[in-house]
């Protein structure tokens, strides 16, 4: 099968998790990328005096779907984190999606985030991705609703992550024209500009979609030490994580 998707896995510093990544990208017959992320004596991050940690994360997200959009030839770059449990039919089941991707025109699609609860098209902001009913496709009228071989739903601007996501090489020069370490140092003193961070821009852009249930599940490994973070963390595997669905 003729794969028209790179994949990057952003792992710092961490080589336990790097690891289990590695067992489970092999296990699955799936090739990715590593990216070792950025610390904080990047330039970037140490001339500019700031929280470290969301300017790390970001950056490293930006870099991947930098080296996306300079060196790859494939359509769509897959991007991920190192702490997800894989869906075991992951392999099989993109293309299927990125023919659906294709089909709504998205620009982000969310393969992986965070969510404490099962997901209904009843709720306010989770509505089915149903904006576009009818299409024509090489002179040929499509249903989209009809035609879509998964479930995507729309979602809200308070909905978290970047577990794992699917952008275009458009979208990803878009992100990259405009979430770049100039905006990033306006932010500083604007309030008026989303935070940089990828959940308040990579994952709020675009024509966006969710797939439910979602192909990684957070490990929830993580642990800050505050309380109401990890709890929520650990809610939002245990609502969705099923270990005879992911490895």
């Amino acid at each position: 099968m003729i794969n028209n998707y790179d994949i990057y896995c952003l792992s710092f510093k961490n080589l336990k998790r790097r690891e289990e990544m590695e067992y489970r990208f092999k296990e699955l017959d799936i090739k990715s990328s590593f990216y070792d992320g950025v610390d904080s004596n990047d330039p970037r991050i140490f001339n500019n005096n700031n929280n470290s940690i969301v300017w790390s994360y970001t950056l490293g997200h930006l870099d991947m779907i930098q080296n996306f959009y300079d060196n790859s030839e494939k359509e769509f770059g897959i991007f991920c984190e190192d702490d997800i449990f894989i869906h075991k039919d992951f392999y099989k089941l993109i293309p299927n999606i990125i023919e659906d991707f294709k089909l709504m025109e998205l620009d982000v699609l969310l393969l992986g985030y965070l969510i404490p609860f099962k997901i209904s098209s009843e709720y306010n902001g989770f509505e089915l991705k149903n904006n576009i009913n009818n299409v024509n496709i090489n002179n040929v009228n499509v249903n989209v609703n009809n035609d879509l071989k998964y479930i995507y739903h729309n979602y809200p601007n308070d909905l978290w992550g970047a577990q794992m996501y699917m952008l275009t090489k458009k979208h990803a020069k878009y992100l990259l024209d405009n979430y770049n370490i100039e905006y990033a140092i306006r932010s500083l003193n604007d309030n008026t500009l989303q935070p940089f961070s990828s959940d308040w821009t990579i994952t709020k852009e675009g024509n966006r979609a969710l797939i439910y249930p979602m192909l990684a599940v957070e490990t929830a490994d993580k642990k800050c030490g505050h309380y109401g973070q990890d709890t929520f963390h650990e809610n939002c595997k245990n609502v969705n994580y099923d270990p005879s669905i992911y490895i």
